[in-house]
């Protein structure tokens, strides 16, 4: 809609008053557009990632506990790359959006995508609550995984590693691998 207004307008420069401004938000960017009898100026701006997509209202420990009990529905639903509902199977980061979804929080789809919403948590366990995302990179080169945190020292994901959503403890060697390559945590809740 966004180009189409300001096409629209700027072909017609003696229709429009001294100074409109028309704004859109396109993914990531918030865009203003001022356009005036001669001239047209955009103004590009992030969008704020410090929010979710949806604006998380009320008890966060209550929205919390529905996220983990959502989770927990899905055990054993098969790792599908690209997955993003349990008819099909979940990846990592499409399990961590259906889940959320569900519970009215909206959240983008790729790990790396969620890596930017909510606010920072410090990448230590004793740092982390219960709905906490917890994201890794498996191989240095940026987020490639993302899995809620439970509490106790688990966490629910859908891996390939084990072909399906499962919970890991991470005391044990296949989560100290994980804890190895934990790279951020994000609270969304």
């Amino acid at each position: 809609m966004f180009p189409c207004v300001v096409t629209l307008l700027a072909g017609f420069p003696t229709l429009l008053p001294a100074q409109v401004k028309v704004g859109a938000t396109l993914g990531p960017i918030s865009l203003i557009a001022t356009l005036g009898r001669h001239r047209v100026s955009v103004h590009a701006t992030p969008v704020d990632s410090h929010r979710t997509t949806t604006p998380v209202t009320g008890d966060t420990r209550a929205i919390a506990s529905r996220v983990l009990a959502t989770a927990r529905r899905y055990l054993g639903t098969p790792y599908r790359y690209g997955g993003a509902a349990p008819t099909t199977g979940f990846d990592c980061s499409g399990f961590v959006q259906y889940v959320f979804g569900r519970n009215h929080v909206e959240l983008p789809r790729t790990s790396r995508q969620q890596a930017a919403v909510g606010r920072r948590v410090a990448v230590s366990i004793d740092s982390l609550v219960p709905g906490d995302l917890m994201l890794f990179s498996s191989n240095g080169r940026g987020i490639n995984h993302v899995a809620i945190y439970v509490g106790n020292h688990q966490m629910v994901h859908s891996t390939a590693g084990k072909g399906k959503v499962v919970y890991e403890d991470l005391s044990t060697a296949r989560g100290k691998w994980y804890l190895a390559r934990h790279v951020a945590s994000r609270r969304v809740l």
